[in-house]
């Protein structure tokens, strides 16, 4: 009777690494492993993060980025709270969404209509809606509106409401990038959009869906993250673009388009709040916290290729023999 051999797959290793993480972490300060600081601290400081990273893994699997959406979550969530000032919470909520979707259906219109790169139209959709967001603000915060800090501020059960937002966008994600028909056509466009064509995929559709996507999440972020900090700053969304991407990446989703996993972004979110919440909590300088990050992005990355490399080699002997 043959043995079946466990094979470590990238999921696996990734596994790994968060447990080792978080083994490490609870050794050196037991504080951690504590309920309150698990749930306010570790999951929820990395909620809005991982909302936005979801979609942009559909994205890149498309071979495509989005460079602009820490902007379109600042600028959706002010112009919702200034929307709540004089017409109510509902209103806000709704204008933050609204506004999400319009911004990332501008750039999907720009990208699938009119040919412009996906790296170039976001770059330069990620300066205008900062200077929108400056304009109409006058640099001041916007302080949140009632929905907005219930959504971003409570908690069901003892556990923060925005921690459900993300388990059940997490979900969603995972069944249409697995195990749907636009799933599928994703990966046809990351992998050779001129085939996907001349099997009647509507490349121009599936990528404007995408992005409405991410501005969607974007928005859903925003509402969260003004909720659970009062107030925002119209720069409040810097570098969120790069965190997202790391995440996706190291999450196992291959930057030229065609491979990736939601899993393994979902994994990976685990690992970056982890990590963050943890190097804090050790007093790790906050230089020294952004080279721990990079040397863990970096060890997996060499992992997934190591994986991969195997797995080619394996199917290799497989089709010789």
């Amino acid at each position: 009777m043959k043995h079946k051999r466990f094979k470590i797959t990238f999921n696996t290793a990734l596994f790994l690494i968060l447990l080792l993480i978080f083994t490490v972490i609870s050794v050196m300060n037991p504080v951690f492993l504590s309920k309150d600081y698990m749930l306010n601290v570790v999951f929820r400081n990395v909620v809005e993060l991982g909302l936005i990273a979801l979609p942009m893994t559909l994205v890149i699997i498309t071979g495509g980025i989005d460079l602009s959406v820490g902007n379109i979550m600042v600028l959706s969530s002010m112009l919702g709270a200034l929307a709540a000032r004089s017409m109510g919470g509902a209103v806000g909520a709704f204008v933050t969404l609204l506004i999400g979707v319009a911004c990332g259906a501008f750039n999907g219109i720009i990208i699938a209509k009119a040919k412009v790169p996906a790296m170039v139209t976001t770059l330069a959709s990620m300066f205008l809606f900062l200077g929108i967001t400056r304009g109409i603000t006058g640099g001041d915060s916007v302080y949140a509106y009632s929905l907005a800090e219930s959504v971003g501020g409570t908690s069901v059960l003892g556990i923060p409401t925005q921690i459900y937002i993300y388990a059940i966008a997490a979900i969603v994600f995972y069944i249409v990038l697995a195990k749907t028909t636009f799933g599928r056509k994703l990966f046809g466009i990351g992998l050779n959009d001129n085939a996907a064509r001349y099997c009647g995929i509507d490349i121009q559709k599936a990528l404007i869906k995408t992005y409405i996507l991410v501005g969607l999440m974007c928005a859903v972020a925003g509402l969260i993250l003004i909720g659970r900090f009062t107030s925002l700053r119209y720069d409040a969304g810097t570098n969120i673009n790069l965190k997202a991407i790391t995440i996706v990446v190291l999450g196992g989703t291959s930057i030229l388009g065609g491979a990736g996993d939601m899993k393994g972004t979902i994994l990976a979110t685990l690992i970056m709040g982890v990590l963050n919440s943890g190097l804090t909590i050790l007093n790790i300088p906050i230089d020294m916290q952004t080279i721990v990050q990079g040397m863990v992005l970096i060890i997996s990355l060499i992992v997934y290729e190591l994986v991969n490399r195997r797995r080619k080699v394996r199917h290799l002997l497989v089709v010789k023999n």
